[in-house]
């Protein structure tokens, strides 16, 4: 405690308190205060949500790696050289307190600089969210706070800058000028935006610990709050603090470490003890199964009713199980060996998709309202592409490297095929090594599963560039050395597709694709594939791609004798009875939303409370605006769909009604009551069963019907785009 207070007197008049109280307010002051005095839209149908935690959440990341790393940085520097000016370094002999007590007395100092910019952060965000809350009223905005998230949150951000203060400190030490060790500071924080730009991890760096903070999000979706980015900063500051405590206390690195024998042995010793512990530390995470079948469980919290959650397959939509939701939680488990595959929960209308199979345990947190979802989970295989995290998954593992890109748009890629064998080969390699060394922010790895998955899905794709490479060339390069032991590698992992890639829908295609020449391909390529199918084995793999051809070509026939023709000559081949149940449930589909198909009279209420039947407007082209007051793009629109009425209201051929699809009627009725139209406005009831026959998926979506109340055009363009004005400028010709 001298200590401390000797070396707060030394620094006392370098003003770091009131720097660290700047810059910790900083992106709340850059956040709020532009927007204090300007008009903030409510978005209707957010979910409710902490405005304290919102704010501090929604930038932490960016404040760590940049503000604080930054802060960090300049007050090591600065307390480093209030001794190296005074030349108190070469006098800590004279002091009344050990070596050590003064070095751990000045990064104890440097830490509580740092607490208090990172508590400038968390009370700046706190204040300005709170005068936000009065200047701008939102019903989603809460004045409330989560204690426990709070803090851990706060000790997250606190044990991240551990390692980095150490760093830092020692390098000021070692460094007699302020800009040898700022320049490295700033080194660092450009390894980290150029690793985090390129989707990659680069562990050695003591640094990037900052990088998988900002990565890794909010503590609700990890599986330890103190996670790799913190176990990783305190190994670095164990590893500084030793390294600048003894350059410091022996004046430089010759004394300290290389002096003798026994201490270059002692420095050897350490240094390999130190390699094996980082060695341990940044070896990945591995899959790990929980057992036999698979647990989910959890909590949410929801604005309406919701007592039960249903689990299909994705696939086919079997259902798996009915999970009771009481007080909040639920929990299922089955003892069923589900196969690896994404899954769907189905709860109070709402769909989620997971990643899941035999060995896992999933921890979900689930926030939602009638139109937004917010999803925290845990599970042990988080690394692979879970709901969000699918997302950041492919982006850095689905894609090919930018050279092989970049050597198929070349204007003449035929006239270097070895170079064109070359790049993909070494690009190849590349997408190898992401997907063998991929890591998550908790420093968790693929499953072996998985792995082998994606590495199967990638030769697929490299296939299919090199054929199509083979096609746009003249050359005869099938011979090439270079190319053949490429395309041997490639086949070894395409030529015993698991399961997961044999029912890929790029596989399937490719597939297909193998089984024409280049001459088949481009004449009557669908009637000579058939007749090919109709000579695979009999078995599921037959009926994958069977199912995959007859489902596209139902698709692309314009009429429903045609389609049904093509559907009745090849579905009786089909064995697999989900494959079948899955084309003739397409073809319904289909033939339900044609053009001429029938449209339900639906019953609707206008905004007096009067039941009114869609035939009223029979004899008319009705134009139909299906919306609701949750769904932002549809609010957006509606002024569009407003002055369509107009540009066409001389023509007493068409229509325009707006029908809202809101569960909540009062709502409905309270928007028209402060945005007034005058279009028509409907609702509804029962919406859902209008949505689900027509596998209307999302809104604003916009629909013709014709004056016999068949369908015109059940998707119609948005009224902005030219190709709506189209349509409804050929109506009189129909």
């Amino acid at each position: 405690m001298i200590a401390i207070s000797v070396e707060w007197q030394k620094i006392r008049k370098l003003e770091l308190t009131y720097v660290a109280l700047i810059l910790g307010a900083i992106i709340p002051i850059v956040k709020f205060v532009p927007f204090l005095f300007q008009d903030v839209a409510v978005v209707e149908g957010e979910i409710s949500y902490s405005i304290f935690e919102s704010s501090i959440s929604q930038n932490i990341g960016n404040f760590v790696l940049f503000i604080l790393f930054i802060y960090i940085v300049i007050a090591a520097s600065r307390i480093a050289q209030v001794d190296h000016k005074n030349n108190c370094w070469q006098l800590i002999e004279t002091q009344p307190v050990s070596r050590f007590q003064i070095y751990i007395a000045k990064y104890a100092i440097l830490l509580f600089l740092s607490l208090w910019c990172i508590t400038s952060y968390f009370i700046s965000n706190m204040m300005f969210s709170l005068l936000d809350y009065f200047v701008h009223p939102d019903p989603a905005k809460m004045v409330s706070i989560d204690i426990i998230w709070m803090l851990k949150t706060y000790l997250r951000v606190f044990v991240t800058i551990l390692g980095i203060a150490a760093l830092q400190l020692c390098l000021a030490v070692i460094f007699s000028g302020f800009l040898w060790s700022f320049l490295i500071g700033i080194l660092g924080l450009i390894l980290n935006l150029y690793f985090l730009n390129a989707g990659e991890n680069f562990l050695y760096s003591p640094y990037n610990s900052l990088s998988f903070f900002k990565a890794s999000g909010d503590i609700r979706g990890l599986e330890h709050f103190i996670s790799f980015s913190e176990q990783v900063s305190v190994f670095w500051t164990i590893v500084f603090l030793v390294v600048g405590y003894f350059w410091y206390s022996r004046k430089g690195f010759t004394n300290a470490f290389m002096k003798n024998k026994s201490k270059i042995l002692v420095s050897g010793v350490s240094l390999a003890i130190f390699s094996g512990i980082f060695f341990i530390l940044k070896k990945p995470k591995s899959y790990i199964s929980k057992g036999v079948g698979v647990t989910v469980k959890g909590s949410i919290k929801a604005t309406f009713a919701v007592d039960s959650m249903h689990i299909y397959s994705e696939e086919f939509h079997k259902k798996l199980g009915v999970v009771p939701i009481k007080n909040n939680q639920f929990s299922w488990t089955t003892s069923e060996k589900l196969p690896l595959d994404s899954y769907i929960l189905e709860f109070g209308g709402k769909k989620l998709s997971i990643f899941m199979g035999n060995g896992d345990v999933v921890d979900l947190n689930i926030q939602c309202n009638e139109t937004e979802q917010k999803i925290f989970f845990k599970s042990n295989r988080k690394a692979e592409p879970f709901y969000q995290a699918k997302l950041e998954y492919d982006n850095g593992l689905e894609s090919f490297g930018f050279n092989f890109y970049s050597v198929l748009d070349r204007e003449n890629p035929t006239n270097d095929p070895t170079e064109f064998y070359k790049v993909a080969q070494e690009d190849w390699t590349d997408n190898l090594k992401k997907i063998d060394h991929y890591i998550n922010p908790e420093n968790e790895g693929l499953s072996d599963e998985y792995k082998e998955y994606r590495k199967q899905l990638l030769a697929i794709r490299y296939f299919a560039e090199i054929d199509k490479y083979k096609k746009l060339s003249p050359l005869s390069i099938a011979d090439k050395g270079d190319s053949k032991e490429f395309v041997d590698e490639l086949n070894t992992y395409a030529k015993k597709p698991g399961r997961l890639l044999s029912k890929d829908d790029i596989y399937l295609q490719y597939r297909l694709d193998q089984l024409l020449t280049a001459k088949e391909s481009v004449s009557n390529r669908d009637s000579i594939l058939f007749v090919k199918l109709d000579q695979l084995p009999k078995g599921v793999d037959k009926d994958r791609l069977l199912a995959k051809h007859l489902g596209q070509n139902i698709e692309l026939k314009k009429d429903s004798a045609s389609r049904n023709h093509i559907f009745t000559s090849q579905i009786h081949k089909i064995e697999n009875k989900d494959y079948k149940n899955m084309l003739y449930s397409r073809l319904k589909q289909i033939n339900l939303s044609q053009k001429g198909a029938p449209f339900p009279d639906l019953l609707l209420m206008d905004d007096r409370g009067n039941e009114v039947k869609l035939s009223k407007y029979k004899d008319k082209y009705v134009v139909i605006d299906l919306w609701a007051t949750w769904c932002s793009p549809c609010r957006k629109v509606r002024p569009i769909f407003d002055t369509r009425s107009f540009q066409y209201a001389y023509n007493s051929e068409i229509q325009f009604i707006s029908i809202s699809i809101d569960e909540n009627k009062s709502k409905w009725m309270n928007y028209l009551k402060t945005t007034p139209s005058h279009i028509p406005q409907y609702w509804l009831p029962n919406a859902d069963k209008l949505m689900d026959q027509y596998k209307i998926e999302g809104i604003p979506r916009f629909m013709i019907i014709d004056p016999e109340g068949k369908i015109f055009n059940l998707n119609t363009p948005f009224p902005g785009d030219d190709n709506f004005v189209d349509i409804l400028d050929k109506l009189k010709k129909y």
